[in-house]
């Protein structure tokens, strides 16, 4: 079921990747305003997106009809592969795979919205993520929530190409099996390798973040007390030069007053 909540993240990660922390920490502010603070919270946790990333945030919205195509024409081809269904594998991979060359044309004009030519680095990172949403089922979250915060990694090699694994070499029961298990605590060891990449990353972001936080409310303040400390000297300086002013005239005064007492001095002592 789609949630508000679920909506407004969704929502969220439409922005590009510059905007998205001034966005979400608006979005955060609301909630807590609104006192639905666990909503706060889990909105401030969210992570910004890799470009790679929104543009397939992008393409769920913009492109919902192909993004739906390519998600079923996934789903025919992982089965098909798998011997599962009806059509062959080669096909059902091809016709997925020419959804993916269409969506990541697409996603080349979203990249350039942002006012520069998307490198190359980054259009086929965009397409990995579109083939793993097509071809992975470790991308199914994604798919049902139908945004992205993090790039996905691309799926094997084997669905890529529509052939089924190939058979290790003939040896015995219990050699295969040792094979097997040790291929599958490669691939755990990896896997947590990268889960825990991108956690430390993501606290070193929210750490970052926090900093700026905090030093935009110390800032904050400061910035009011320069502004009225600024207001005040003008005052000041207003006052002095009116200040200056009334002492000038009043020394105009005073000169003139001295003048007549010179010349009523030098009257008198005539007529003496």
């Amino acid at each position: 079921m789609v949630t508000a909540l679920n909506a407004e993240i969704r929502d969220l990660y439409q922005f590009a990747p510059e905007e998205f922390t001034a966005v979400r920490n608006a979005l955060a502010a609301r909630l807590r305003q609104d006192k639905r603070k666990d909503d706060a919270d889990e909105v401030k946790a969210l992570p910004k997106p890799t470009p790679s990333a929104w543009a397939v945030n992008v393409l769920f919205e913009r492109q919902a009809h192909k993004m739906s195509a390519l998600i079923a024409a996934g789903k025919r081809a992982r089965e098909a592969v798998s011997g599962h269904g009806a059509e062959s594998p080669r096909e059902a991979i091809r016709l997925a795979r020419g959804l993916v060359d269409e969506l990541r044309g697409d996603a080349v004009q979203i990249l350039a919205e942002r006012g520069r030519p998307p490198s190359r680095d980054l259009v086929e990172r965009t397409a990995a993520n579109l083939q793993a949403i097509a071809f992975s089922p470790a991308a199914s979250e994604e798919v049902s929530r139908g945004w992205l915060d993090h790039d996905l990694d691309p799926p094997g090699f084997e669905v890529l190409t529509g052939m089924p694994p190939a058979e290790p070499p003939a040896v015995g029961m219990a050699s295969r099996k040792e094979t097997r298990a040790a291929g599958e605590k490669q691939e755990a060891a990896e896997r947590a390798r990268r889960e825990k990449e991108v956690e430390l990353q993501r606290r070193r972001i929210a750490a970052a973040e926090e900093k700026v936080e905090h030093a935009r409310s110390e800032a904050e303040p400061l910035r009011e007390e320069a502004e009225r400390l600024a207001a005040e000297a003008a005052e000041a300086r207003r006052a002095a030069e009116k200040a200056e002013q009334a002492a000038a005239k009043a020394q105009e005064k005073a000169d003139r007053a001295a003048e007549r007492l010179a010349l009523a001095e030098e009257e008198l002592r005539e007529l003496r």
